[in-house]
């Protein structure tokens, strides 16, 4: 996030906000750490983690990279980052819309849940790759919430309320807080119109239940949306109260978001 974008709807100084960034976590590292490995990742690296967030990733990158490599992480709100004890990591607050970026200066660039929130991810993507040694390898993870979707056994009065309460959540993100839920599928497109070559990319789902994380990160995440959603008429209020409920019953069974994973390089002649 950036201080120029609209207000960020997961306020760190929340005490749910924590929890809901360990969900984040426990749903998603898995998957990022798989990727980043993927490309090639060696000690001795300088990487960047960019919206670093809880810092988990962070963390794994300062392990990896040891003893000579070195981590950046960088976050508005640096307020988790401050708890992790890394002597190869370096901790700065960065807005990525105002605040430039040393050039030619990291062999990884990690990126992830950032551009979606962002007024202008294009101009973050082109400091970003500007940061990039020549060769250097960027990679950025963004949400696809086209794959959203509750499992047709559940009873089909709760699913209806349930699809509802969902579609009305991403309205007040998207109206109020300038996430663009579906840029997932935007996002290797705009790494190649920042100059990065060879761009791939990938994009995993798996399914959330209720209790599990993926349950709890709805939940979390519904708590904090609740009286903007109630306020803005989209739903009863009674509807998002049942499923804030739902989201810890093991009835409930959901396919998560996409996560797109795409990645390119800096070219070498640049």
């Amino acid at each position: 996030m950036t201080a120029s974008d609209p207000a960020y709807a997961f306020v760190n100084a929340e005490p749910m906000q924590r929890q809901r960034l360990k969900m984040l976590e426990a749903w998603l590292d898995e998957g990022t750490i798989q990727v980043l490995d993927a490309r090639g990742l060696e000690p001795g690296w300088r990487c960047l983690e960019a919206g670093a967030g809880g810092g988990s990733v962070a963390a794994w990158l300062c392990r990896r990279v040891q003893p000579e490599g070195s981590v950046l992480a960088t976050d508005l709100d640096i307020r988790f980052l401050r708890e992790l004890a890394y002597p190869n990591l370096e901790i700065q607050v960065h807005d990525l819309l105002q605040d430039e970026l040393p050039e030619r200066e990291f062999d990884l660039i990690h990126v992830r849940l950032v551009l979606s929130w962002l007024t202008e991810p294009d101009l973050a993507l082109r400091r970003l790759a500007a940061a990039l040694k020549p060769g250097g390898c960027l990679v950025a993870e963004e949400l696809d919430f086209q794959s959203l979707a509750v499992d047709p056994h559940l009873d089909t009065r709760t699913r209806s309320v349930f699809s509802a309460v969902a579609d009305a959540h991403l309205a007040i993100l998207s109206a109020q807080h300038g996430l663009d839920p579906f840029y997932g599928r935007r996002v290797a497109g705009d790494l190649s119109a920042a100059g990065l070559v060879d761009v791939q990319a990938e994009g995993r789902a798996s399914l959330w239940h209720g209790g599990g994380y993926g349950g709890k990160l709805f939940m979390l995440t519904l708590m904090q949306l609740r009286e903007s959603i109630v306020a803005a008429g989209l739903v009863p209020s009674a509807d998002v109260d049942e499923s804030i409920k739902l989201c810890d019953e093991s009835r409930l069974s959901l396919v998560s978001p996409v996560t797109m994973a795409a990645w390119g390089h800096r070219p070498t002649s640049s």
